[in-house]
């Protein structure tokens, strides 16, 4: 006869693991530029990330799109090389470089071999401070991005995106508008407008760069000081508007655009969101995760995808900036289901507000997030992606290690408050592009 199983209580589960957050070294070179220098060892690779305050929300109000023209241009000629020069040996260097610009920062970002560093950094600094605004470059810039305003404003989800930013900030604030600006200031805006408004901005006092990845710290600190000695000042402080409420003065309302032969309708539900600086963010990101930070657990779409079969995905987040950001729900269905999937999406936001969420639940968003944050720590383009959050909304440095223990520490109270304020139906704007509600 064989021996009765004998069962064995589970392994208990332990916390999860905490990041390995590298220990950056800080310093301000003689400019006034602010380094975070992160030395990882495994990788040749060297990222570096400058950041200056010459976003969208620095540009005239009368030449939106400025902003975004000379982030373009950068790239596109300097005093020392033409675009087809500075191409060529970026190339040669087996180097990438770019420039983006959003609504509160121009980011130029040099992605370097170890062996190329020296010569890379200062092709970095030369197209932040050196840019030369060819006229022909100028002209060829403005028309692409005209033509990509017409190729976006073809795109549903594009038009919902737009609009629903407007619904929430309104066009007094920089966030209600479009950091690439629109047609008509992008055709306006002169070579000497980009020049001076360059010349006013791009400025080291203020800004901040973040390195990554292999290099010698002190070799590193000598080729910035040399790289960027001639660049010198402060630009002009960005004013954003005077905080505004909870509730955007939409809020409640259903904005639909009508979308002619339609297959699906672009729907997006959004409010106010958090101060990144502020204790709420984390409470704030674990209750977003459990509504719609997941695209198969989160409740939207548990909803929306897994039961009704309505979409692909349905996710929410909030969006961090210099100012208080926002927090929007999207989703595309169908425009038979469009009335149905509103009323479920807003119906799953009220039973947040209203209802403590399952403490299983809770333990299972909290565990994701801790244990997704290793993997955000493994790249030198990660590691300065995260580093850079702390010096752009002026985080305390030790703000990663400390995150773990900040998401368990959330509660069910916390869940719910937060989904109040930020998630309950009245304090959100509905906006549909496509059809199927009356």
């Amino acid at each position: 006869m064989p021996p009765s199983p004998v069962f064995l209580p589970a392994p208990s589960i332990g916390a999860p693991p905490a990041p390995r957050v590298p220990r950056p070294e800080r310093y301000t070179l003689s400019n006034g530029l602010r380094v975070v220098a992160a030395r990882m060892g495994e990788i040749p690779q060297v990222v570096l990330r400058l950041a200056i305050s010459a976003g969208s929300a620095a540009e005239p109000r009368d030449r939106p799109g400025t902003a975004a023209l000379v982030g373009h241009l950068l790239t596109e000629g300097t005093e020392l090389h033409t675009a087809q020069e500075l191409n060529a040996r970026v190339d040669y260097l087996g180097a990438l470089l770019h420039a983006n610009v959003g609504h509160d920062y121009a980011e130029a970002e040099a992605v370097l071999l170890h062996e190329t560093l020296e010569e890379g950094i200062h092709l970095l600094a030369e197209i932040v401070t050196r840019p030369s605004f060819p006229d022909a470059e100028v002209e060829r810039i403005r028309n692409e991005s005209l033509d990509a305003l017409v190729a976006r404003e073809d795109e549903p989800g594009n038009v919902a995106d737009d609009r629903v930013s407007l619904e929430v900030f309104g066009a007094d604030h920089p966030y209600g508008r479009p950091y690439f600006g629109t047609a008509e200031g992008i055709a306006g805006v002169t070579r000497d407008e980009l020049v001076e408004f360059h010349a006013r901005h791009y400025r080291p006092a203020g800004a901040y760069l973040v390195a990554a990845g292999d290099f010698e710290p002190g070799a590193l600190r000598e080729m910035l000081e040399a790289a960027f000695a001639g660049w010198a000042g402060e630009g002009p402080a960005v004013e954003y508007p005077a905080e505004v409420g909870d509730t955007p003065e939409a809020a409640g309302r259903l904005v639909v655009f009508p979308w002619e032969a339609a297959a699906q309708s672009e729907i997006r539900i959004a409010g106010r969101g958090i101060d990144r600086r502020s204790p709420d963010w984390v409470r704030g990101a674990v209750a977003n995760y459990i509504l719609g930070g997941s695209t198969i657990t989160g409740r939207l779409g548990a909803n929306l995808r897994e039961e009704k079969g309505w979409t692909y995905g349905a996710n929410s987040a909030f969006s961090a900036g210099v100012a208080r950001g926002g927090w929007t729900a999207h989703t595309a269905v169908d425009v038979e289901v469009t009335a149905d999937a509103v009323e479920e999406m807003l119906r799953e936001m009220r039973r947040m507000a209203e209802e403590p969420v399952d403490e299983a639940e809770l333990r299972r968003a909290r565990d994701a997030m801790v244990l997704s944050l290793p993997r955000a720590f493994e790249t030198p383009g990660q590691v300065a992606s995260r580093l850079g959050t702390l010096e752009a909304y002026g985080l305390p440095h030790d703000y990663w290690d400390r995150y773990p223990a900040a998401v368990q520490a959330v509660t069910a109270e916390d869940v719910r408050r937060i989904a109040s304020e930020r998630f309950h139906p009245d304090r959100v704007v509905r906006v549909v592009v496509g059809d199927g509600v009356a």
